[in-house]
């Protein structure tokens, strides 16, 4: 169980792969619009690929963004997943009265969670192997989840 804070977008990006690498059932991100996840990089669209790739039950990878612009524009790799591994992927557009939200929430399998306090800044947390830490965090994705939303389309119709 390891739990620090990080302060730099360097240290930011290390561990949204170090999230990814560990994951192995289950991915909840919560994020405004994807685009400091930089979930395009050819590593990140196979760590995501390994986890729906297994086609089991319990893998599954849930998203929920503030701003889908960036995702249906610049996300093609994603948005191809999205088609080929629907229902495992859901993509879902935040409803509107969550745009107060500006933090950005990276849990997986319940156990390793980073968090970034603030959407504009690196400011975050990294806590791995540690479920009583992430359980908070649980809580308040499934709140976001439970709050509604928009399911985004790999279809061009869906836009």
């Amino acid at each position: 169980m390891t739990s620090r804070l990080l302060d730099s977008w360097s240290e930011y990006d290390a561990a949204v792969q170090e999230i990814l690498d560990l994951t192995t059932d289950t991915l909840l991100v919560f994020d405004q619009d994807l685009s400091s996840l930089k979930l395009e990089r050819p590593e990140r669209i196979a760590a995501l690929r390994r986890l729906l790739g297994a086609r089991e039950f319990n893998k599954r990878l849930t998203i929920v963004v503030q701003k889908p612009a960036f995702v249906r524009q610049y996300s093609p790799q994603l948005m191809d997943l999205l088609a080929v591994y629907s229902p495992a992927l859901t993509i879902i557009q935040a409803p509107p009265h969550l745009d107060g939200l500006k933090d950005s929430l990276l849990i997986a399998d319940d156990r390793h969670v980073l968090v970034r306090f603030h959407q504009d800044h690196a400011r975050a947390r990294l806590t791995i192997d540690d479920a009583p830490e992430c359980a908070p965090y649980v809580l308040r994705f499934a709140e976001i989840l439970g709050a509604g939303g928009d399911p985004l389309s790999a279809t061009t119709l869906g836009l």
